[in-house]
């Protein structure tokens, strides 16, 4: 008896956890980065592959004015919109391109997973322009400073825990693995990160991207993400998260770096 109880008691338990989240609405994306810092409405920074904006011909400098009759000035009122049009659904796109008005139409799809959009972007392609500062000796890192060797760009900050626990296995990786760099890239304050690097130490190259460009190619939203990049400066893989995420990514970096 007592077991057919744990048994019914554990149905309702599983079947509560089932139906405890509560369903959400798709999310609808145009697919660009923007710059709300845009006079009369919202500046494009880029353009992703193969999403709506780009089907519909939107580019890099447009700036967006209004969603079909309605104005939008930033992010927030933006999202209202396009949530409320929903996925699936047409919108017109105003905007102004070099001064002259225009408007595109398109069809709203679904916001893709994070690594799988990811994916689609940079794998397998060339790392968009690099232009870190080192944080200890202030040397500028460029592109061509990848080339010849594998490399490993994490993204990270001070503030985030996640970082901080694969900071001890990056140390504890580069010194067994020294022909494979790693960088390490945050948007944060040099003052700030030099205070850091006083009480945790990273044997590795910590560097500076003030402007978030490279983060803002990569459309960066979740930290740490760690690329593997190959000698040539091609994306190979990527790892949202450290733990076995990290593992996988690290132990793909020892087969790149034996390979002919």
């Amino acid at each position: 008896m007592m077991k057919a109880w744990k048994i019914l008691w554990m149905f309702y338990f599983v079947s509560t956890l089932l139906h405890a989240a509560p369903l959400q609405q798709a999310q609808p994306w145009l697919g660009v980065a923007i710059d709300e810092k845009g006079k009369g409405g919202i500046l494009i920074k880029s353009v992703l592959n193969k999403t709506p904006a780009e089907k519909a011909g939107l580019k890099s400098g447009d700036l967006i004015t209004a969603i079909d009759s309605s104005p939008v000035q930033n992010r927030e009122e933006l999202m209202v919109i396009l949530r409320g049009k929903g996925v699936g659904n047409s919108v017109t796109v105003h905007f102004t391109r070099q001064g002259k008005v225009d408007k595109k139409t398109l069809k709203l799809e679904a916001l893709p997973d994070r690594v799988e959009l990811m994916q689609k972007q940079v794998m397998d392609k060339p790392l968009p322009p690099l232009k870190v500062v080192t944080v200890l000796d202030r040397k500028t890192l460029t592109h061509a400073d990848l080339m010849g060797k594998v490399s490993i760009v994490e993204f990270w900050a001070t503030w985030c825990p996640a970082c901080r626990s694969a900071i001890p296995r990056l140390n504890e990786w580069t010194k067994a693995h020294p022909k494979i760099q790693i960088i390490g890239i945050t948007d944060e304050s040099e003052a700030l990160v030099k205070e850091f690097l006083k009480t945790e130490k990273m044997n590795y190259t910590v560097a500076i991207d003030a402007e978030q460009s490279l983060q803002t190619a990569l459309q960066i939203g979740s930290i740490p993400t760690f690329l593997l990049v190959d000698s040539k400066g091609i994306v190979r893989d990527i790892a949202l998260g450290a733990g076995d995420y990290l593992e996988a990514l690290l132990k793909k970096a020892e087969g790149l770096n034996a390979s002919p």
